[in-house]
């Protein structure tokens, strides 16, 4: 195809988005709402799987011992992960020895009601334990619960279940969105589909007298199409923008609002580092969106 066909075939397709206003402005505000959605919620989706992950790296394994621990089988144990750590499965452990243990207990339960009774001996010495893999987790809990110095009944606690469930609730979420967004993908397919119909219907005649003289069906469904690829990037372009401003918005809100909750562990990424493959992600969807939408109304309606 020549420069210049081709030239002529991209303004005809601009004119037709003009031309027809009003559709072409529904067309593309449901473009802009689908895309938006889609944007939002791969950038929740990715903030929340970041999270899990830090969280993950940063989730300690706790192991009490018994109460009444023989020096021996504390020394076994403490043996034990330091052989861990030599090899790389554990990063770091601290010891949190029963006088800490008592001291703790006292501010959390402030009230000497709930403190009469309880001494120092009456505590459990404790290990937090880091691992370099939580995936090592389910073996390393196994092994520890061997240990006869070790409180193995209700004394071995970890956070991960409570990470997986987030996970799977996370897989859930997506599914239902997914399904939302194909929706939305449908009635932008549809829509789209009718501004080109009722660009071909006003054509008619001209594309009767092209066809008269001889002109391509190609040379004629270009414009249409091109049309339709049009009103899918400036969906995507107008989505961007509104997508940037919303994220940043909603970045500012959540930030204030971990910070008031203790939860500064907890981060929403930026915005900039995924920007460019957001503005991808939107341009590729919006025009083959458009593609999709001109080309079923093209095929259907231009034998006239």
């Amino acid at each position: 195809m020549k420069i210049r066909t081709l030239k002529l075939l991209v303004k005809e397709g601009a004119n037709n988005v003009v031309k027809n206003k009003l559709m072409s402005f529904a067309s593309t505000m449901t473009v802009v709402v689908t895309l938006f959605f889609l944007g939002i919620i791969l950038l929740i989706a990715v903030n929340i799987t970041s999270n899990i992950e830090a969280m993950k790296r940063e989730l300690r394994l706790t192991v009490f011992l018994k109460i009444d621990v023989s020096p021996f089988h504390r020394e076994e144990f403490v043996n034990f992960i330091e052989e861990k750590k030599e090899a790389g499965i554990i990063t770091d452990y601290v010891i949190i020895s029963k006088e800490q243990m008592y001291e703790d207990m006292k501010q959390i339960l402030e009230d000497e009601v709930f403190l009469k009774g309880l001494t120092v001996d009456n505590m459990a010495e404790s290990f937090e334990i880091k691992l370099a893999n939580p995936d090592d987790s389910d073996e390393l809990i196994k092994q520890i619960s061997e240990f006869r110095g070790v409180n193995s009944e209700n004394g071995i606690g970890y956070g991960k279940d409570e990470l997986n469930k987030l996970e799977a609730i996370l897989k859930v979420f997506n599914y239902i969105v997914m399904a939302v967004l194909a929706v939305l993908m449908v009635i932008s397919v549809f829509l789209i589909s009718n501004t080109i119909r009722l660009t071909v219907f006003a054509r008619r005649r001209q594309i009767e007298i092209m066809k008269y003289i001889g002109a391509l069906d190609s040379f004629i469904r270009w414009p249409f199409i091109i049309e339709g690829l049009l009103i899918g990037f400036i969906g995507a372009v107008l989505s961007f923008i509104f997508t940037s401003l919303a994220y940043s918005w909603i970045q500012n809100v959540m930030n204030v609002i971990l910070t008031n909750l203790n939860l500064a562990t907890l981060s929403i990424l930026e915005f900039s580092p995924v920007a460019l493959q957001i503005f991808v992600i939107y341009s590729i969807f919006g025009v083959i969106i458009g593609g999709i939408g001109s080309f079923l109304s093209v095929r259907k309606h231009l034998n006239v």
